[in-house]
Formats: structure tokens, C-alpha cells, sequence
């Protein structure tokens, strides 16, 4: 009978550690309170121009929601488009991308277990 290398045996354990680390991730439950936060609250993007979106959520006792994916969408996507959706970091915390495409306003809805929150963005000239 073969004993298993000193590599192996490594192997196998920083595998189990990572299957481990990722099962860690949260899906909170669809009745759970989430408190999602976004900022900022209404955004202003000029044709082509890209911004930054940042997005937090905490759970019903005000922690940190990690690994929990929030899908994001531009009621209008011919004013702006957002990048779909990012998994929080271990702060709760990700970050989308809003691009203006041409003038007028739209609303992006960021979800997550069934809750929502809205933003403003309107887009302006040069």
C-alpha cells in the first residue's frame, strides 16, 4: 500500500480549506430583513462616461452580508446601462458601473432575496 506524499496530503488539505471557505458564503433566506445601501443616491453620467455605483448590505442585526450576489438593472437601459450583478465582499460591500448612453433619466433597481432599492440617473449634455 502507497502512503500519500507530503505534496499531496497538501494538496488535499488546501482543497478541503477552500470547499470550506466557500460554503462560509451567506444566502440570506428571502423573509430575512437586508438592509441594502446605495450610494450615491442619484447620479448624474454624461455619453460614454462611466461612474461608480457602491452598494452595501447588512443584515437584521447590522452586519456584514459576504458572498451574497446583488443583480442590478436600468429601468431604461437606453439612458444608462449597469453592470448586472457582483457578489459583496467580506464588508458587505460591491461595486457596479453605470454608463450613460444618451439624455433622458432612468431608475436602477438593485435586488437581492427578493428586496429592492432604487437610484436616480439622469443623464446631461456636455
Amino acid at each position: 500500500m502507497k502512503l500519500v506524499s507530503r505534496k499531496s496530503m497538501f494538496f488535499y488539505i488546501m482543497c478541503a480549506g477552500i470547499l470550506f471557505m466557500n460554503s462560509c458564503a451567506q444566502t440570506p433566506p428571502y423573509e430575512e430583513a437586508i438592509k441594502i445601501i446605495v450610494t450615491p443616491h442619484k447620479l448624474s453620467v454624461c455619453s460614454g462616461s462611466e461612474d461608480k455605483v457602491f452598494v452595501k448590505l447588512l443584515d437584521k442585526q447590522g452586519g456584514p452580508l459576504f458572498g451574497v450576489e446583488v443583480k442590478a438593472v436600468s429601468t431604461s437601459p437606453t439612458v444608462a446601462t449597469i453592470t448586472p450583478g457582483a457578489l459583496t465582499d467580506a464588508t458587505g460591500k460591491t461595486t457596479f458601473t453605470v454608463k450613460g448612453i444618451s439624455p433622458g433619466a432612468t431608475t436602477i433597481v438593485l435586488s437581492v432575496a427578493g428586496q429592492k432599492a432604487t437610484m436616480e440617473v439622469i443623464f446631461i449634455e456636455h
